[in-house]
């Protein structure tokens, strides 16, 4: 206020009104003297006393005038001036004096005297208390903006204490404080280093010189407008060309501003973006691996089933025509040996993905294996119609140290998808030696006339479980499995495979593996004629177990059938039950040395059934009989009470081991010559071929010209049209369960009876249905009818079997 006031009154803009009055009498004083001067100058005394004396009448303010002489003489006067103003009276703010002139010589002067102004330092009474009223609040305003541009201008480091900062500074997370102008009062050490900033020189600076990145509003903006906390938003700041991610929470300081904290969580959102790639690959991995395991049943025990099932029972002195039980069930039961033994292998991916693979380096003729492997899939090769045939690109050696277990498996599984692949034309397996002396290789081709594929295609063809795509998978099946695991074992025996390939142009595979000459091993042509002479030694186990007591139990009436024949022969007596309670009932009403128990029927399953018996102290041994092959199903089975576990189709050789083990018999052995050759290692057969569907009929493998075959085989073909309805009911109400139990029950059924193809759709049909994949069910069961539909009856197998046998016996 003083500056004001001080202000406005050097600039002259103060209200002083006693300087204006003093202003106005000077100038009447000047005009005054001025007429005087022209009176007195003309001697005009007496008109200039009426003129003073009208003045003095006419003015409140002028008390009275006088025209004095310079000697003192009093020429003029008014009222009472004579009296009241004496000569060399010093002039005041209410006494007046100016100087008359005559002829350019002071000749007197011209006296005024005022009434008193009155008022305070120039100002009238009231004239304060209106300034007052007008400067209060005008210097109120000046004070604000004066204050606030002072605090504007503070040093932003000192406005919070050293002890706060410090606690501030000591905090794991990021502290900002920011008042309610956005501007940054406060940034503590570790947000600092968060952002690669200087603290002091980031502090008085507004919020928006950081270059945030938030979708919205910002945290504090939206903490301080609506006064209410904000947390766990997350924002993202780049800091030195990386971003990072920000867990931010703001709390206001009403009337303050807002304090925010920040924490970098920049690792955890990289590792929960990791770990979420990792999850959808995990998924994605076991979701393949469960597609692959759930096709495993039909793409290798499908087979199985026909060939080592019910060709078993021809082995067994059932098939009397000795050419045909040379040349065909012995190559069959080699084959099905061959994958029976693989499961293990392929189910156990662990030695592969964990990078355990172990390979052996022994001397190996590479021609023989070509050979063996040629010999077993011929079979599957004239199911189709095409020739397979292997030829020798040169001289090669005798033996080259290699594993013969894995290249027979590499080579079995490109010769199968060659043929699986190929409708016309043919697959050809050519072998030559690279006699480099650095790096010599073995080098075997696989060239298929088949369907070919895509450049897309080949780029991926060799990744786990993977097809050129969902329309191969439907139409040839296969797991794709194993072109990765033949990369693999290509890889470990020092090669590679590669593939030449064009759609609809048929496919090369060449393989190539360390070609290292064992020790006295020379080169040599080999003779195609002498290797396809070469046979083997086969041995089977003799079927004798007299009186043994077996109950048999099976949902399915062919199982039940099967095994009946199988017991018949072994000359056991037996009797049989459809679900868990009929056994649990039968087992208490006769005595039995054994129980063969399945695990999956209606009413009661095999797992409670058992479970029953062992509570109730029964200790008779309970042989779990099952289509599930995975290690844990042996286990359920196991701690279910189960003594033994067999996996459908049944190995014969195990279940004459496990009965005659509890009858206390010894098991001999018969031993057999075979015409055909067959690959020896059952590691080395990789079966990831389904058998083929083509308009060809479908004949029952088992011995039918046995009238007890035959009325099984005729029993199940008959009842087929009526699970196929009940089927279709089951998919016209979405019953998954019922729909996943006959799929189940007809994938056994099928498959013990001699239809392999039959058996491998009704797996497909089970996985279906647990999947609840409607559209593919539907297509599945209109795939069944039309396979029914190429089923030849029992009895024109028989007729034709009769025909031929007396053809051949005219033509002796």
């Amino acid at each position: 206020m003083v500056g004001t006031l001080l202000c406005a009154s050097a600039f002259g803009f103060f209200p002083n009104e006693q300087r204006e009055l003093l202003r106005g009498r000077a100038k009447l004083c000047e005009t005054l003297a001025i007429s005087a001067t022209a009176m007195v100058a003309e001697e005009k005394i007496e008109s200039l006393d009426i003129i003073l004396q009208s003045i003095v009448a006419r003015d409140e303010q002028i008390i009275s005038i006088g025209f004095r002489a310079e000697t003192g003489e009093m020429l003029v006067a008014t009222g009472t001036h004579g009296s009241t103003w004496t000569f060399n009276q010093e002039a005041d703010i209410n006494r007046m004096s100016v100087p008359v002139f005559r002829s350019g010589k002071r000749f007197g002067q011209l006296e005024v005297s005022f009434e008193p102004s009155g008022g305070f330092l120039g100002l009238n009474h009231w004239a304060p208390a209106w300034l007052l009223v007008v400067l209060i609040p005008g210097c109120l305003l000046q004070f604000s903006f004066f204050l606030r541009k002072t605090l504007e201008s503070l040093d932003p480091h000192g406005a919070a204490p050293k002890h706060v900062r410090d606690t501030f500074d000591r905090l794991g997370v990021g502290v900002l404080l920011i008042d309610d102008r956005d501007r940054i009062i406060l940034m503590n050490q570790m947000l600092g280093e968060c952002l690669r900033r200087d603290v002091k020189a980031t502090e008085g600076k507004k919020t928006s010189s950081i270059p945030w990145v938030c979708e919205g509003e910002l945290p504090w903006d939206e903490s301080l407008r609506t006064g209410t906390m904000v947390n766990g938003r997350l924002m993202r700041i780049e800091v030195d060309g990386h971003h990072r991610t920000l867990n931010v929470n703001s709390t206001p300081i009403i009337g303050c501003g807002t304090m925010v904290t920040l924490e970098d969580i920049t690792v955890l959102e990289e590792n929960k973006v990791e770990l979420a790639k990792a999850r959808d690959a995990a998924e994605a991995a076991n979701q393949s691996k469960s597609a692959f395991l759930a096709n495993m049943s039909h793409e290798i025990r499908t087979p199985m089933n026909a060939i080592l099932g019910f060709t078993e029972v021809l082995r067994r002195n059932i098939e009397h025509d000795e050419s045909k039980r040379r040349k065909h069930l012995n190559t069959i039961h080699s084959s099905g040996t061959h994958l029976l033994n693989l499961i293990n292998d392929i189910l156990d991916l662990s030695k592969i993905e964990a990078d355990r693979l172990e390979v052996e380096s022994i001397p190996v003729e590479a021609d023989r294996i070509v050979a063996e492997v040629v010999t077993v899939m011929r079979i599957r090769a004239e199911e189709k119609s095409i020739p397979l045939e292997y030829e020798f690109d040169g001289l090669i050696p005798t033996a080259v140290l290699s594993d013969p277990a894995r290249i027979r498996q590499i080579l079995t599984n490109l010769v199968g998808n060659a043929i699986k692949f190929t409708e016309q034309g043919g697959v050809k397996v050519v072998v030559r030696w690279d006699d480099d002396p650095t790096q010599p290789r073995m080098i075997f081709d696989v060239v298929d006339s088949g369907i070919g594929m895509s450049p897309e295609a080949a780029k991926k063809i060799f990744d786990p479980f993977s097809q050129a795509d969902a329309s191969v998978t439907r139409r040839f099946g296969g797991t794709g499995l194993g072109l990765s695991i033949s990369k693999r074992f290509a890889e470990a025996l020092g090669g590679g495979i590669t593939v030449a390939s064009r759609a609809g142009h048929g496919s090369v595979f060449t393989v190539t593996i360390d070609g290292k000459c064992a020790d006295g091993a020379t080169l040599r042509q080999p003779n195609i004629d002498e290797l396809e002479s070469a046979s083997e030694i086969e041995t089977r186990l003799a079927i004798r177990l007299p009186n043994l007591r077996v109950l048999l139990v099976d949902d399915g009436q062919e199982n039940r059938d099967l095994m009946s024949v199988i017991l018949e022969e072994a000359g056991a007596t037996y009797a049989t039950a459809e679900n868990g309670l009929e056994a649990m009932e039968l087992a208490h009403s006769a005595e039995w040395d054994v129980i063969l128990m399945d695990m999956q029927m209606p009413v009661m399953d095999g797992y409670t059934a058992t479970r029953n018996l062992r509570a109730e102290g029964y200790s008779v041994p309970i042989i779990a009989l099952t289509a599930h092959a995975m290690q844990h199903a042996e286990q359920e089975c196991r701690d279910a009470g189960c003594t033994g576990f067999l996996t459908k189709p049944v190995d014969f050789d195990r279940l004459i081991s496990m009965l005659a083990a509890i009858a206390g018999i010894q098991v001999s052995a018969e031993v057999e010559p075979a015409t055909t050759p067959t690959a020896h290692d059952g590691d080395d057969l990789l079966a990831l071929t389904a058998p083929v569907i083509t308009d060809a009929p479908i004949r029952s493998t088992l011995p039918i010209h046995k009238e007890r075959f035959r009325e099984i085989v005729s029993q199940f073909v008959d009842r087929l049209d009526q699970r196929f309805d009940a089927i279709e009911e089951a998919i016209a109400s979405e019953d998954r369960s019922a729909l996943t139990e006959m799929g189940h029950s007809l994938k056994g059924s099928s498959g013990n009876c001699g239809f392999a193809d039959l058996s491998e759709q009704a797996a497909q049909l089970e996985v279906l249905g647990r999947d609840g994949e409607w559209n593919a069910i539907i297509e599945t069961l209109s795939e069944l009818r039309r396979m029914r539909s190429r089923i030849v009856v029992p009895e024109a197998i028989q007729a034709e079997k009769t025909e031929t046998s007396v053809t051949t016996d005219s033509l002796s």
